[in-house]
C-alpha cells in the first residue's frame, strides 16, 4: 500500500493566507490541483489577466463573485455555478460578496497542469 495522501478532512487551520483577505488550501495531484479559497468580503478588484499555461474550472461554494471573463461584460455566480478559462482566457477584476454565515467567498478552481507557484 502506497503512503501517498488520498483522503483530507475539511481543517480550518490548514488555510493560508497568501495576501490579506485571501486564504487557501491547496491540494495537488500528478496532473491536476485543486485550490479552496476562502475570500473575505469586500476584497478585491483582483488582476484581470490569463495564465497561457493553465486550464481553470472555478465552482462557487459560498458567497458570490462578481467578475468578468473573456469581456467587458461583468457576471455575477453564486453557489453552484461554474466558470470555465482555457489557456489564454483573460478573466478576473474579481469583487466577492461573502455568505452571511462566514462572510466569505468560497471558491473552488481546479488547474491543470498544476501551477507550481501555488505548491
Amino acid at each position: 500500500m502506497s503512503d501517498t495522501q488520498r483522503v483530507w478532512a475539511f481543517d480550518d487551520s490548514e488555510f493560508v493566507e497568501v495576501k490579506p483577505g485571501f486564504r487557501r488550501r491547496v491540494y495537488t495531484g500528478d496532473e491536476l490541483m485543486l485550490t479552496l479559497w476562502r475570500i473575505r468580503e469586500g476584497c478585491g478588484p483582483t488582476p484581470y489577466d490569463d495564465h497561457p499555461d493553465h486550464e481553470q474550472y472555478g465552482m462557487v461554494l459560498k458567497g458570490s463573485l462578481d467578475f468578468r471573463i473573456d469581456s467587458d461584460e461583468r457576471r455575477v455566480l453564486g453557489p453552484g455555478d461554474v466558470y470555465w478559462a482555457p489557456k489564454g482566457c483573460d478573466h478576473g477584476d474579481s469583487l466577492f460578496i461573502g455568505d452571511p454565515e462566514h462572510g466569505e467567498t468560497w471558491i473552488l478552481d481546479i488547474f491543470t497542469p498544476p501551477r507550481d507557484e501555488y505548491r
